[in-house]
């Protein structure tokens, strides 16, 4: 079954985020794990952004609180 181009941005949205954090994780200076935290925060905005288009404002704001309570427990964003 295809993905739609919806679902596709989405996971794209979310391996950056992923990839940011990680970063920000790594990072041996503060300054270079600010920026990547503050990258991580924009693509996961954005990610809520595109879910709101598609699925309304109700499910962009569990979708942002899914992934929150996912990180806090070190869980990977899903989909």
């Amino acid at each position: 079954m295809p993905t739609s181009p919806y679902r596709r941005l989405l996971a794209a949205l979310e391996t950056d985020w992923a990839r940011q954090l990680e970063a920000a994780r790594l990072a041996k200076h503060p300054e270079t794990g600010l920026v990547a935290s503050a990258m991580a925060s924009g693509f996961l905005h954005a990610a809520a952004l595109v879910v709101r288009e598609f699925e309304g404002p109700h499910a962009a704001q569990e979708y942002a609180q899914r992934i929150v309570d996912g990180e806090r427990q070190g869980a990977p964003p899903a989909v």
